[in-house]
């Protein structure tokens, strides 16, 4: 964050109050000051590729900047090539047509974007064992991974800290992503899972990445300035450290490729896992691709940083089939934004793994198989942290504990129905799994209207094997037969709920006790406010006032004619609206596209273009400064 530099004479002559404003400013001045405690959120204005997608030349390419492949030749082999010797900032075109790869794509160059002529006009369909792969490669080759290099961090350890002190910073430098971490702090991470074992997770020493659960919450940062021991980060230092757990600063080599794009392009997994990859990638996006009969994974992030996926369209083969089926799925990432895209037929559908400060805006999730009702967006693994689901449309949330905890997730008026189309079982708005401390749900839609949901919440005290409630909270896993751990009390003692609407209560409930309604129904003098939690404690809201965003700064272009916000307690609905929602909710742009698009007679899009379906491809950020490219990779 940045340092005002004020004169004692000029503090002077201003007013206490205003002085207490301006550092106030300075140390909380983001969209959720006064509703969050600081040690619950972070900065999600960083999530993502700084500035945006990269567009202006990129975009508009003619023939000396682009390598357009001849559509007689369109191979991995031919792919590959042209991306190795494609020059900086620039664009390889595939034509037209569909045609199909025997091997993978696997390229570990920054700054070049593979892009088709649209998801309606290029498809690339995998051979066996085939993928589209960007990123940084070990010994191995593809799957490969980077050699670890590790080092002491014993000073700068404070969250919002930028200047952090190591034992050496040799191998470092400027522009270069680290990773900070530290043995578990196990008052907060748990990695004994609901299903009696535990992921992997974390680095194993220098050996291997995801090898252990020793070193389960980390975070990405980039590299700024080094001077002698000293390295400043940006962004800061998202949580407090302990000497006493060991903290470290790692990094790899290869370093991580930068400025790596795909777009407009169909790509037929054809039951292959891991469709696309980006591994070990920072700035790098998926952008009006289309993902159809998606096996594990459609889109990967691995040990990404600031990367992105929007405005595309991931399918699978709606069947109720096992868990092990997922739209985006990020492992070890930080500020990750995945937004405004479509997820059809896909047991969840974007699913965190170990991650930090990722980001999911304004996505829109549906299966309509017949069976059990999975989490459309559940994180994964453990541990998960400081994440920000905003704006999203789905039938079911679950933060689960299958193999490990999470913490200091933020919900913010999302639109969870709790009631899948052809479901039958496990159909809950919002499910909160044991181990899944200090979350915040604000301003959220949950619920169906005549959907029969009765209760308001199960725990401890009120349970019942139906599922007609809103939230499940600190169970373990409790639809599964045998599981004798102990209930966790702290879920719900350390929640934070504020603002949300439901449709058992159909109201909004204010349950704080500085709110004028609190001793009255529903809240009837029972706060929903951790004030006095002994690690994470958070104040009462002082107004009823509740931002737009956590991390746009206004209404998107691509929003169009769809009103902003589109979801939450403050939101009076009248063209567009979701069903069942007591006019609190607005169908989002993925959902409308979804609504409105051609469809067979399965629920499928058939003909998915993001160019057509939304007003603007990207977000209302301005453009990349240009010295972002300056490097080769």
């Amino acid at each position: 964050m940045g340092k005002s530099k004020i004169s004692l004479r000029a503090a002077m002559t201003l007013p206490l109050f205003s002085i207490f404003l301006l550092f106030s400013t300075l140390l909380y001045g983001q969209s959720w000051s006064g509703i969050l405690d600081p040690a619950r959120a972070i900065d999600w204005t960083n999530a993502g590729i700084p500035g945006g997608i990269p567009s202006g030349s990129w975009a508009n390419c003619v023939t000396t900047a682009c390598n357009t492949l001849n559509s007689g030749t369109v191979t991995a082999a031919s792919i590959n090539a042209a991306l190795n010797s494609a020059p900086n900032n620039t664009v390889v075109r595939v034509p037209a047509g569909s045609f199909t790869i025997g091997s993978s794509v696997a390229s570990n160059r920054g700054h070049v974007v593979l892009r088709g002529a649209g998801p309606t006009q290029t498809t690339i369909t995998l051979g066996s064992g085939a993928n589209l792969f960007f990123g940084a490669t070990g010994t191995g080759g593809l799957g490969g991974e980077p050699g670890i290099t590790a080092t002491n961090w014993t000073g700068g350890l404070t969250k919002g800290t930028t200047v952090l002190t190591v034992a050496s910073s040799s191998g470092m430098s400027i522009g270069q992503q680290v990773v900070l971490d530290q043995l578990n702090n196990t008052n907060l991470v748990f990695t004994a899972g609901s299903d009696g074992t535990t992921g992997s997770a974390g680095r194993n020493g220098t050996s291997s990445f995801d090898g252990s659960v020793a070193r389960a919450q980390f975070q990405i940062v980039e590299i700024t300035n080094i001077s002698g021991t000293q390295i400043t980060v940006n962004p800061p230092v998202d949580y407090t450290h302990s000497t006493a757990l060991s903290p470290q600063v790692f990094f790899w080599s290869p370093a991580s490729p930068q400025y790596v794009g795909l777009e407009n392009i169909k790509v037929n997994a054809n039951s292959q896992n891991f469709a696309v990859a980006f591994r070990f990638c920072s700035y790098c996006w998926a952008k009006n691709i289309e993902v159809d009969n998606v096996a594990r994974t459609a889109v990967n992030f691995y040990y990404a940083y600031r990367s992105e996926a929007r405005d595309s369209y991931i399918s699978g083969a709606n069947a109720a089939g096992g868990p092990t089926n997922y739209g985006f799925e990020l492992n070890s990432c930080t500020l990750v934004k995945i937004e405004n895209n479509i997820v059809f037929g896909i047991t969840s559908g974007i699913l965190p793994d170990t991650s930090s400060g990722v980001v999911l805006g304004y996505n829109y999730a549906l299966n309509t198989s017949s069976g059990n009702e999975f989490g459309d967006f559940e994180p994964h693994a453990v541990h998960n942290y400081y994440h920000l689901y905003e704006g999203n449309v789905v039938d079911s949330l679950n933060i689960d504990n299958v193999w490990g905890s999470h913490s200091q997730t933020t919900l913010l008026r999302n639109r969870s129905t709790g009631r899948g189309q052809n479901k039958t079982n496990y159909r809950i708005p919002l499910s909160i799994e044991a181990h899944n401390r200090y979350l915040n749900v604000i301003g959220n839609v949950l619920g169906t209207v005549g959907g029969g949901q009765v209760r308001y919440q199960v725990d401890n005290t009120n349970e019942g094997g139906s599922d007609n409630f809103i939230y499940q909270i600190g169970f373990w896993n409790r639809w599964e037969s045998g599981f004798t751990d102990p209930y966790d009390s702290v879920v719900e003692s350390g929640l934070m709920r504020w603002a949300n609407w439901d449709a058992v209560t159909n109201a909004v409930r204010y349950c704080s006790p500085t709110d004028p309604s609190f001793a009255s129904a529903p809240c009837n003098s029972v706060s929903e406010i951790p004030t006095n939690d002994p690690t994470f404690p958070n104040a009462a809201p002082a107004s009823r006032a509740l931002p737009s965003s956590f991390y746009l700064s206004g209404k998107p272009a691509w929003f169009g004619n769809v009103i902003w916000p589109p979801i939450g307690p403050d939101v009076s609905c009248s063209s567009n609206c979701a069903a069942n929602a007591a006019s609190h909710a607005a169908m989002v742009p993925a959902q409308l596209c979804y609504v409105n698009g051609a469809k067979n007679s399965n629920g499928y899009l058939t003909a998915f273009d993001a160019n057509v379906c939304y007003s603007s491809g990207s977000s209302s950020a301005p453009a990349p400064p240009t010295n972002l490219f300056a490097s080769v990779q």
